[in-house]
This record gives structure tokens, sequence and C-alpha cells, in this order.
């Protein structure tokens, strides 16, 4: 199922010790993404609007992905490869999103928008398989 692919969670606001937190204060934010996890890549980038603006139209076979987004707001459709389920969610500052291996992904930003993207492994180039059938979740 499409559900047991991708997770969506809210990073909680918190000066409590945690393993994931994020602390707001007057003079900045502070978040904990990981904690005793092993992290082999690790990415930085950034999404503005457009109609031929977008990261992934892709998925993975091994892979486990996680997103933390930092700003903005962003659209993600989702594709389950193996069910043929899809979906569009969108996700916001201060969310962290796991997507899991055979779940074809495509971020569109609606605000622009700030992402780290991270997991426990090297990047495999054979790994991402290029997926172009979104258009069909967006009635195009």
């Amino acid at each position: 199922m499409l559900n047991d692919k991708f997770m969506v969670e809210d990073i909680p606001i918190t000066k409590e010790f945690r393993r994931k937190k994020r602390v707001l204060e007057d003079r900045g934010e502070l978040v904990l993404l990981a904690d005793g996890e092993e992290i082999r890549h690790i990415t930085f980038f950034t999404l503005n609007p457009g109609p031929d603006f977008f990261r992934g139209g892709h998925y993975h076979k091994k892979k486990i992905e996680d997103f933390y987004i930092v700003s903005g707001n962003l659209r993600i459709l989702l594709w389950d490869m193996e069910t043929q389920e899809n979906d569009v969610i969108e996700v916001t500052a201060g969310q962290k999103v796991t997507i899991h291996p055979m779940c074809a992904h495509k971020f569109q930003a609606i605000t622009p928008s700030q992402v780290i993207e991270f997991y426990a492994t090297p990047y495999d180039a054979e790994d991402d398989i290029k997926f172009d059938n979104f258009g069909e979740i967006l009635g195009e």
C-alpha cells in the first residue's frame, strides 16, 4: 500500500531532550533531525514555484530517503510502483518526510522552499530509476 511507503512527521517543538526536536527561540531555530543514526549522504536544496520546476521524478529499489522541510510549502507527488496507487500530499516547514523503496516521488514548490535530504547509504546512481508518469496524477 502507498501509505506504507511514506511517512510525514511533525518534528516536535520542545526544549526537552528528544532524539528529534525543534527549539524556537528569539535568537533562531535549532533542529535536531537525527541522533544515533548513521547518515552517509546529506544534501541541501532549494526549489522555487514554477510550472516546470521540480526535484525528483524517480524511485529507488533499495534506498530509504528522509527530507526535512526547512522553509516553504511543497507538493509531493507519490506513486507506489508495486500497487500503482498514487497520491499528492502537501508538506510545510518543520515536517520530516520519509520515502521508502519503490515509491516514486516528485517535489513541486508551492512557495519558495528549502529542504535537507539525508539517508544512511552513499549515493548510488543505479538506484535512481526515472519515472515520468506523474502527469496522470495531475490530470495532464
